[in-house]
């Protein structure tokens, strides 16, 4: 197993087009890949929450793959792809996990298992087993408002050490676990700190994340490239006021329901339809109005 290599930049917690039935719409999915890819993101990180993972049967999942790999190949310049598995039960996961293990993808996004309330000790035990049997890298997905599972930073510190764990997303919105995190990710060599609070961005940035994977992307990746480069850059004049304007269409994509939300700005665009996984609403037509309005009034549409 090589050596872990840190990933930064801007990341798209990718959307999933879906047709009208309900199956993988490959022709939308390759345009959201190159309109995310073409407008400033370094990868993209698919089926997550906001790419409806847990509303996809199984084998659609690696449909999804597939046509995101197809269309990444077919690219002068490729992007990072990392994929995403979830479940209650282990074993299905790393049968997906090995299913997923196709050139190109160079990593997976894994939430612990839901439902049961784990403490520190299982949540190491779980990603231990994961990271044992997985053929992928595995990035651990901190996201407790969804799993009811709070990743603490004891059990990041202890992880950090397997070879096979290269990461976590903290979509937590907790800053001062986050900092905690950059700590470790700092101690680490090789180990991936991303925030999943698109309003954060910039902050994380400064104690020592190495970037995002974001819902928000989807409505404006090139906003988020700007603060990524001022940031990088050192003008942290011009990245503090792009922030600005990134939390307010964060506060605009909150007008419909999730995950719907971040897929309404591809359906503006007329890259894919507006289907959600079953029984996941879309937005409603006011919704759809505002979050058109507030997102062309902001710059991004």
């Amino acid at each position: 197993m090589p050596d872990k290599q840190t990933y930064e930049g801007i990341y798209a917690a990718m959307s999933t087009a879906l047709t009208a039935e309900r199956e993988v719409d490959r022709s939308g999915v390759k345009n959201i890949v190159n309109y995310l890819l073409d407008n400033g993101c370094h990868g993209l990180s698919i089926l997550g929450t906001t790419g409806e993972c847990n509303g996809l049967r199984r084998e659609q999942r690696v449909e999804v793959l597939d046509a995101v790999l197809e269309a990444n190949n077919e690219r002068e310049k490729p992007g990072v792809i990392m994929t995403g598995a979830a479940g209650t039960v282990a074993v299905d996961i790393v049968e997906d996990l090995k299913k997923m293990d196709k050139p190109g993808v160079v990593a997976a996004l894994v939430p612990p298992p839901f439902y049961y309330n784990l403490d520190t000790q299982g949540v190491i035990e779980f990603y231990e087993h994961l990271a044992d049997e997985s053929p992928l890298p595995i990035m651990m997905y901190n996201i407790p408002q969804t799993t009811k599972v709070t990743i603490s930073p004891e059990a990041v510190e202890k992880l950090a050490e397997h070879r096979n764990i290269m990461g976590i997303k903290d979509s937590s919105g907790n800053y001062v676990g986050y900092t905690h995190f950059a700590r470790v990710a700092k101690q680490a060599p090789g180990f991936t700190l991303f925030t999943g609070a698109d309003g954060t961005l910039f902050g994380n940035l400064m104690i020592g994340g190495h970037g995002i994977i974001g819902g928000t992307v989807n409505a404006a990746p090139a906003l988020e490239r700007e603060i990524f480069d001022a940031f990088k850059a050192g003008d942290f004049e011009t990245a503090a006021d792009r922030q600005r304007i990134l939390t307010q269409v964060v506060d605009v994509c909150k007008i419909g329901p999730g995950p719907a939300c971040y897929k309404a700005p591809h359906v503006f665009r007329g890259l894919c339809g507006g289907y959600m996984t079953h029984p996941l609403q879309w937005l409603t037509s006011d919704q759809t109005e505002r979050t058109r309005k507030g997102l062309k009034e902001l710059g991004v549409l």
